[in-house]
C-alpha cells in the first residue's frame, strides 16, 4: 500500500515509528505481526490509535486482508472516540492537532485499500463491522494511551462509544440493503478483484 502519514509511516523508504511495536511491526512474518497483534489486543487501551493503523496496513500487505478490515474499523472506532472525547485540540504543531490529523490521514489513505478490499468480501466485511460494533463501546478510556493530552471525562465516553457504534450499525445496514448496487458499481467500474 503505497501511502505515507510521517512522522508514523511510509511505505518508501519503509518507516514505522510508532512507538514500542514499531520494529515488530516492520516484520515480513505473518505468525510474528498475528502474535503482535494480539499482545495490542491485549493493551489497546494503552496503544495509540496510529499503531493500530499501522498494524492494519501491515495485514494488507502482507496479504492477511480480513485482519487488515478488522484493524482498520477498529482503529477508526477509537479515532472516533478520540476526535469526539479530545479537548484543547489546538492548531498545527500542537500533540493533539497532529495525532487527530495522522489519524484522519490514516483513515483515508488506508481505507481507500482496506475498503476496497472489503467491498469484495461483503459477507465477511459485516461480520468485521458486527465484532467491532460490538466490541468498541466496551473500550478503554482513550484518553490512557495519550496521558499528555487533555480529553473529557471518562463518564461520558460510554455515550459517545454507543454514538459511534450506532453510526456503523447505520453503515452496516446500508451495505445489507445496498449490497447489490455496490457489487454492480464495483464490476462497472473496474474495482473488483483490484484490491
Amino acid at each position: 500500500m503505497p501511502i505515507y502519514v510521517e512522522p508514523w509511516y511510509n511505505s518508501e523508504p519503509f518507516t514505522i515509528q510508532v512507538g514500542k511495536f514499531s520494529d515488530v511491526l516492520k516484520s515480513e512474518d505473518v505468525k510474528k505481526l498475528q502474535s503482535t497483534a494480539d499482545v495490542i489486543r491485549a493493551e489497546i487501551d494503552n496503544t495509540p490509535i496510529e499503531t493500530l493503523y499501522v498494524l492494519a496496513i501491515r495485514f494488507y500487505d502482507l496479504g492477511q486482508k480480513d485482519d487488515a478490515v478488522y484493524w482498520f474499523y477498529t482503529a477508526q472506532f477509537r479515532r472516533n472516540l478520540y476526535a469526539r472525547m479530545i479537548e484543547n485540540v489546538g492548531g498545527v504543531g500542537e500533540p493533539a492537532f497532529e495525532c487527530r490529523q495522522a489519524q484522519l490521514a490514516f483513515n483515508k489513505l488506508s481505507g481507500k485499500w482496506i475498503n476496497g478490499y472489503a467491498g469484495g468480501v461483503p459477507d465477511k466485511w459485516l461480520e468485521i463491522l458486527a465484532q467491532v460494533i460490538d466490541e468498541g463501546p466496551k473500550s478503554g478510556y482513550v484518553g490512557l494511551a495519550y496521558p499528555e493530552l487533555t480529553f473529557k471525562p471518562e463518564t461520558e465516553q460510554a455515550a459517545v462509544a454507543e454514538e459511534i457504534a450506532k453510526e456503523l450499525s447505520e453503515l452496516r445496514q446500508y451495505i445489507i440493503d445496498n449490497r447489490e448496487e455496490m457489487a454492480q458499481a464495483r464490476k462497472e467500474n473496474g474495482i473488483e478483484g483490484k484490491y
